[in-house]
């Protein structure tokens, strides 16, 4: 029986070994080789040098952007929306698709339009008939005023005088036969009986004329104006009937055309050329996404679809407050697409809006200012969201005395190169111009070709520089910074100021701590930025009107978890915290 070996036991084997003892030799001994070939010693003793030329300055900001298109048409719902929910897409051009002026883009649902248009022209109808009928009434009302005046009025009033002038010779004939009763009554042929009678029948006749009289005035004076005024009112009312009438009338027609006019915008053609991009709108820190397809619900003024014209596109680039004094419009810049980076596209400086960007909650104090960059020349790959990046050139000089920013320090009020001289240094005073943040302009005090030390801060210690005057803060310029009124919002003024030692930076400002101003431990929405109050109630979790310190750290935790860490993506830009 053949005995085990320890090795055999454990699960090695001879021949690994060794292998394995070879390669182990075999790299020491090209570790050595490769040690003796490599000198690890510097090449040169000093400092390294560097040599002014003269040359080309250009200074340019760079930031990221999205291409769009400079005129870009808003396809909108025009329809009115009859409840919260709005109306329904029921037909949509694909996306992508290039169009022209005419072509059908959307159909909306119009059915509810269709019946309430249905409803309204009978509505109108109804409304017409009354204005016919107020019409013939103030007609027939007009008649009968011209009827009196014209014929009934004249006819009384001749009957009246016609009245009258029987009454008058009723009169006459009774004061003839009167007058004759008397002189028979002297001769002795009548009797005084006769004679009473006929003075009876002259005071009669007399009555009648005077009636006659007193009808005709009534009838010219009084019952004339009267009937007439009946006449004006009867007319009046029904004017004013008919005047309703037509007014309800064209209200009814006007919301007959409106209804009819929503109809026809159910139907959306497109106003210009350009190509179909949906209005899809994705929202972060909640909200509901708006995703434009068939079946969707609209609201009225509610984007659907954007036009961009391809033929006239343009860069959106956020700049930082810091460099955008420096953007003015006009300035010349170059454009690099992600999509295309062999490709450079010149562009222009075409608009910088006056006021900063809206910011989310996580970037309050970030101020961003948005750039719109027009690209020049062929525009026939280009697409709208496309990433780009943006160089816009703010200076450029040209055959200027050019060195490297290291190689420049400020001493007091002044800067300084430093130059080999002998075995030792001097240091040379410059006066300087522009800088792009690697180069900066030498006005005076160097020639080309002149040798500098390349890293000049770490050797400011080995050449004589002049003596700075001591700066001894005076009462009166320190007075300030004790003054209750320059102590920051939240916290309490200290008699001795914190020291701060070079090199050390100083602890982060906790931005709870700054917002709860009264310093009651909570931050209640009054004391909230207008950027976070209206995320307000994500943070505050248990909707107590105020955001807690646990509620705070828990919202600060969730954004330390989310994919890619601080920065990645959905998490808040760098340099905001909570």
């Amino acid at each position: 029986m053949r005995r085990t070996r320890p090795f055999d036991r454990a699960g090695f084997s001879t021949r690994a070994v060794i292998v394995v003892l070879a390669l182990l030799t075999a790299s020491g001994l090209v570790a050595w080789l490769m040690a003796k070939q490599v000198d690890w010693a510097p090449s040169t003793k000093g400092p390294l040098l560097h040599t002014v030329k003269r040359g080309e300055f250009l200074h340019e900001i760079n930031e990221r952007g999205e291409v769009e298109s400079a005129s870009n048409v808003e396809i909108r719902c025009e329809v009115q929306s009859r409840g919260m929910g709005g109306i329904t897409i029921l037909e949509l051009i694909p996306e992508g698709t290039y169009v022209q002026p005419g072509d059908k883009l959307v159909v909306l649902d119009k059915s509810a339009l269709e019946n309430e248009r249905k409803q309204q022209e009978i509505t109108c109808s109804n409304s017409e008939a009354a204005v016919l009928t107020a019409e013939n009434d103030l007609a027939a009302a007009e008649i009968a005023k011209s009827e009196y005046l014209q014929g009934l009025y004249i006819l009384n009033e001749n009957l009246i005088q016609n009245k009258k002038f029987v009454a008058e010779e009723a009169e006459r004939q009774a004061l003839q036969n009167l007058k004759y009763s008397e002189g028979l009554a002297k001769k002795g042929y009548v009797t005084e009986l006769r004679v009473e009678t006929d003075r009876i029948a002259v005071a009669k006749a007399k009555l009648d004329r005077e009636s006659a009289d007193l009808e005709l005035r009534v009838l010219r004076e009084f019952t004339k104006d009267k009937t007439v005024k009946q006449f004006d009112s009867s007319i009046s009312i029904v004017q004013a009937r008919l005047n309703s009438a037509k007014a309800t009338h064209k209200i009814d027609t006007d919301q007959l055309a409106l209804i009819q006019s929503q109809v026809d915008k159910c139907t959306i053609l497109a106003p210009a050329a350009g190509q179909v991009v949906y209005a899809n709108e994705f929202r972060r820190h909640g909200g509901q996404d708006i995703v434009i397809e068939e079946g969707t619900m609209v609201r009225e003024r509610q984007s659907i679809i954007r036009l961009p014209d391809p033929k006239r596109m343009q860069v959106t680039a956020k700049i930082n407050e810091a460099k955008i004094t420096m953007v003015r419009e006009g300035m010349p810049a170059t454009i690099r697409l992600d999509a295309f980076p062999d490709r450079e596209f010149e562009g222009v400086v075409e608009r910088v809006n006056e006021y900063p960007a809206p910011t989310s909650f996580w970037a309050a104090n970030v101020k961003e200012y948005e750039t719109f960059v027009k690209i020049l020349g062929s525009l026939d790959d280009l697409k709208p969201g496309l990433t780009a990046e943006v160089r816009i050139q703010v200076e450029e000089q040209h055959d200027v005395l050019l060195v490297p920013v290291q190689t420049v320090f400020e001493h007091g009020e002044h800067h300084y190169c430093i130059l080999p001289e002998g075995k030792g240094f001097r240091a040379q005073e410059v006066q300087i111009g522009s800088t792009n943040e690697k180069f900066v302009i030498l006005r005076e005090g160097l020639r080309e070709d002149d040798q500098i030390v390349l890293a000049a801060f770490d050797y400011r210690d080995k050449v004589n520089l002049p003596k700075l005057p001591d700066k001894k803060p005076s009462r009166a310029k320190t007075a300030p910074a004790a003054a209750p009124d320059a102590v920051p919002v939240g916290e309490k003024p200290t008699a001795v100021a914190e020291q701060k030692t070079p090199g050390v930076m100083a602890p982060a400002e906790d931005p709870f701590k700054k917002l709860d101003q009264n310093g009651d431990g909570k931050i209640e929405k009054s004391e909230a930025p207008g950027a976070m109050q209206q995320y307000f109630s994500t943070v505050d979790k248990n909707s107590d009107g105020a955001i807690t310190r646990d509620e705070w750290n828990a919202v600060k935790d969730i954004m330390r978890q989310r994919p890619g860490g601080p920065g990645g993506p959905g998490a808040p830009p760098q340099g905001a915290r909570p």
